[in-house]
């Protein structure tokens, strides 16, 4: 064998190599690191808090997703409630993300329900979809606050949360009003936007190819977490939110999701619907980067939602 045939050869197996890598492999990873990888963001902001911490009465509660996966969550009642919150947590996070909204909630007036959805805090299930399975959890955590208070029930839900809150609010038309922050269009089109934000990290990555590795990735999460990915559609969710009152949330600087989705769900959701913007440039953090602005917005919106004037808050 001549040398050049020998270096060709050599060339080709590195090339098929790095071919079975990149989309096999990496694929194949990244698509279980979604869905199978149970890990919980470590939230030093709200480590050991619990609406105790509020001075707010509150009832440790379980339920289950109708496909029988057990939920874990707070039950925060109101005194003569208007209405009930339920409040839905991002991607690798728990309940106490969504811990410091109890307060302003309960001086409105408002129930609150916060609870972990599937593969995340202390419920069960070891698969996660990105929002398609995790609407089941938000309709059973709706009908869990209907049971206890039969007073209108809200969805104010962050990231995957925003997701899986609309989904399950398009399918559920008793649900009074949303509120979505920082929630993505559908899973092709986050996943396409992902890829390119991870490919930006280092110039040694941009030879990753953004296609056809997008798709390929899609693919394996909607095997893995038994779904079909072009059901994850939030824009097409928000046009069944057409006549409630909803509010979409971004942050201006947000690379993950550019203030550009919130205006695209908000026109897709109808005259009702309106769109809070945030300085700031973290993902979901709107609420601590603009609590002022953002405390309004969803005062009007809950008042909105119950037909009633607003509701002077208590002292905090």
């Amino acid at each position: 064998m001549t040398l050049r045939r020998w270096i060709k050869r050599v060339l080709l197996g590195l090339a098929g190599t790095v071919a079975l890598l990149v989309f096999g492999v990496l694929p194949y990873f990244l698509a279980s690191q979604v869905t199978s990888r149970r890990f919980n963001f470590r939230d030093r902001e709200n480590a050991g808090l619990t609406p105790s911490s509020f001075q707010l009465a509150f009832e440790e509660v379980a339920f289950q997703s109708d496909n029988g996966i057990p939920l874990k969550g707070w039950w925060v009642p109101a005194d003569e409630p208007r209405g009930t919150v339920v409040l839905v947590h991002g991607l690798n996070r728990s309940r106490i993300e969504m811990i410091r909204k109890v307060p302003f909630l309960h001086s409105l007036g408002w129930n609150a329900l916060l609870f972990d959805q599937r593969g995340h805090g202390e419920s069960g299930g070891t698969v996660r979809s990105l929002g398609y399975h995790e609407k089941d959890d938000v309709h059973a955590a709706v009908g869990f606050a209907r049971q206890h208070s039969a007073v209108p029930v809200a969805v104010w839900g962050v990231s995957l949360g925003a997701a899986a809150g609309t989904l399950a609010a398009a399918e559920d038309p008793k649900v009074a009003a949303v509120v979505s922050d920082s929630s993505f269009r559908s899973l092709r089109d986050t996943a396409r936007h992902h890829l390119g934000l991870f490919r930006g990290f280092r110039w040694y990555l941009r030879v990753v190819p953004a296609w056809p590795l997008s798709e390929e990735v899609v693919f394996w999460i909607g095997r893995k977490a038994s779904f079909d990915p072009d059901a994850l559609d939030v824009r097409a969710a928000a046009a069944h939110l057409a006549g409630r009152p909803v509010l979409f949330v971004c942050n201006t600087g947000d690379k993950r999701m550019p203030p550009e989705i919130a205006f695209e769900l908000k026109e897709a959701a109808g005259a009702r619907a309106r769109v809070l913007v945030v300085p700031g440039t973290t993902h979901g953090g709107a609420w601590r980067e603009g609590t002022p602005a953002y405390e309004h917005a969803v005062q009007e919106l809950l008042d909105e939602a119950v037909g009633g004037g607003p509701v002077r808050m208590a002292a905090r």
